[in-house]
């Protein structure tokens, strides 16, 4: 079974001429049989969609960086930048306390060299700070175009079009890579061919 994807939809079907409405939560099932054909329909837009984004958040996290390099030690001078640097710097002290009264070879390490022990920290807390920005500029750039995906399909109300193409996916040999995803997540291939092409055309 080959996969193949679908054709990227025009701007004017994807977003222009779109008509949206508000996602029917007294109706799950007509709700969850809406996002998972607008997501087979419009998959190769919201691909897309998902690297533009993901790549717009690396460039603003980029320039950012570059527009602040100048007052990089002023960053240290805001509350939220300052707290969390403490909390990182309390955390790997515990960390080391802890370890320490647990690993006497770490005393003797300290005893030997007590300037080895400071940096230690220190240096491990700004890892930790890090990590931590690099880690929320990645979840920001995971969330947000994953997000923006799901309100469209989830409000995008389906045309005619996207009736039939998914009417047509049910028959075709090759499957759509999004076909095959949300056959492992929702469990679509559940059901019968009948059912399945009736829920294609709610």
């Amino acid at each position: 079974m080959a996969v193949a994807f679908p054709p990227i939809r025009s701007l004017k079907d994807f977003l222009t001429d779109a008509q949206f409405s508000s996602p029917t939560f007294n109706d799950m099932d007509r709700m969850n049989n809406r996002i998972i054909n607008n997501l087979i329909y419009y998959q190769s837009n919201y691909i897309l969609t998902v690297i533009v984004i993901f790549l717009l958040v690396g460039v603003q996290w980029t320039v950012l960086n570059c527009v602040m390099l100048p007052n990089f030690f002023a960053r240290f001078l805001h509350p939220k930048d300052l707290l969390i640097g403490a909390i990182s710097l309390a955390v790997t002290l515990t960390v080391f306390g802890v370890a320490q009264s647990h690993k006497p070879q770490l005393a003797k390490i300290k005893r030997q060299y007590p300037l080895l022990v400071p940096v230690a920290v220190l240096g491990s807390a700004v890892l930790v700070v890090h990590a931590l920005a690099s880690i929320l500029v990645f979840l920001w750039g995971f969330i947000m175009p994953l997000a923006v995906v799901m309100m469209h399909a989830a409000t995008r109300k389906r045309n005619v079009k996207n009736k039939f193409a998914n009417t047509v996916e049910l028959f075709k040999e090759d499957v759509s890579p999004m076909t095959i995803i949300l056959s492992k997540i929702c469990n679509t291939e559940e059901g019968t061919e009948q059912e399945r092409t009736n829920n294609s055309w709610r």
